[in-house]
This record gives structure tokens, sequence and C-alpha cells, in this order.
């Protein structure tokens, strides 16, 4: 009896696999068309992969000293996924990441009156608030191309993107960090890496940091105004 039962089973099965054979795969969707958005956002990604031949970049943001800034957020242009964001911006809360993605050809920056957060559903979590900033800038149409260039001919170097918000615009800089010198496979008698302090080279922008050693200022920073256009000296 069960000898049958397990007979009738295979032939079943056969078939079933027989039948499937000849249908040949099941179709698949189409994939869907792109939006306008997601169409600009590819062509401006390519042109910046083409520019700059790798993606990646230190990120730096702060603020104005005295300003801070509520649910921000910093998308490439046309993009729905932010490559920064933060519930509170000032100049203390300084933050420098690693990303691996490439430079966004402009950025899309935003602020909120709040910091506070709210699901919705299939998108996650997002900031609630009123927005009270909407800018975009140019970001890697900016950079010199001599930057690339020297980059290029000796890439142990971070180009770094730095962000200085500012209730009248956000100033955008950049320039090529390296430690010369630096080598990681040497110690010092307690075993610890030997430090080897940071070199910039090709600053530019609307703003640069001071250069604080052992908590004195050895080199003025400075932005420009966005309202008047003039350079102000800063010790930040």
């Amino acid at each position: 009896m069960r000898r049958r039962f397990l007979i009738r089973l295979a032939v079943a099965t056969l078939g079933t696999a027989l039948m499937t054979a000849c249908r040949g795969p099941l179709p698949t969707a189409p994939p869907a068309p792109l939006t306008e958005s997601q169409a600009r956002y590819l062509e401006s990604r390519q042109r910046m992969l083409q520019r700059f031949g790798r993606p990646g970049f230190e990120l730096v943001v702060d603020a104005l000293a005295g300003q801070e800034f509520l649910g921000v957020e910093f998308f490439p242009e046309y993009a729905n996924q932010s490559f920064y964001r933060a519930g509170g911006q000032t100049l203390r809360s300084q933050a420098k990441l690693i990303l691996s993605q490439p430079v966004p050809e402009r950025a899309r920056i935003l602020w909120r009156d709040t910091s506070e957060r709210r699901f919705i559903e299939g998108v996650g979590s997002r900031y609630a608030g009123n927005i009270l900033g909407d800018e975009t800038i140019e970001v890697g149409s900016r950079i010199p191309q001599e930057l690339i260039d020297d980059l290029e001919r000796d890439p142990r170097g971070n180009l770094r993107l730095k962000f200085r918000m500012s209730k009248d615009g956000t100033l955008f800089g950049w320039d090529i960090q390296r430690r010369p010198g630096y080598d990681p496979n040497l110690r010092d008698p307690q075993g610890r890496d030997i430090h080897f302090p940071a070199v910039h080279s090709f600053a530019g922008g609307d703003f640069r940091e001071a250069e604080i050693v052992n908590g004195k200022v050895v080199r003025k920073g400075w932005h420009i105004e966005r309202r008047t256009g003039r350079k102000v000296e800063t010790d930040y």
C-alpha cells in the first residue's frame, strides 16, 4: 500500500516538473521606468565618477559660532537618500565622516524648527519639523581640476568636503589632507602608532577653519559673508 502511494507521488512530481519545463521560466515584470528625478541623479552621479575617477571623500560639517540648526539633512541633488543628517548642528558638534560614495555634484541642504522625528510607513524614521531652510549649492562642480590631478598623482590623501552651516546660507570649502611620513608599521617604544600631524593642501572655497595647536590659534580661519562678500577672520 505504502509502496503504491510512493510510486503515485513520484509520478505526480515528475509530471509537474515536466509541465513546468515545457512552459519555461515564468515571465518577470519589466523594471519600472525611472522618474525624472532618478534619471537626473544617475546622470549627475556618473558625471562625478568620470570627473573624480574614484568614489570616496571625507565629510566635515559644523556651523558658524553661535548658530544652531535642527533636523539637518544633506542630500545629493535629486536623491532620496541623505548622505548626512543630524538632530542638531553647531560649531562644537562638528562631524567628520569617511564616505565611500561619489562626490555630489550639488548638495541639497535642509534644516527645520525641531529635531523631532516620526515614522512614515514604507519610508522609515524622518524629521518631523517645519522646514526653515532649503538650499541647493554647487559642490563637485566647484572642485579645481588641479586638486583632482594631484590626488591622481598621489592618491595617499583624503579629499575633504567641508560644510559650515550659516543662517545666510551654507558655506562650502575643500582641501586634501595627507600625513607625510606616516607609516602604519612604525611604532613607538610602547607599541603605539607614531603620530604625524595632518597637512592640508589646495584649500579653497567659501571658508577655511583656523589651525589650532595645543589650544592656541597659529593660523586664523576665515569665511566669506554671503550678504556682503566680505572676508571675515575667525579663531575657529
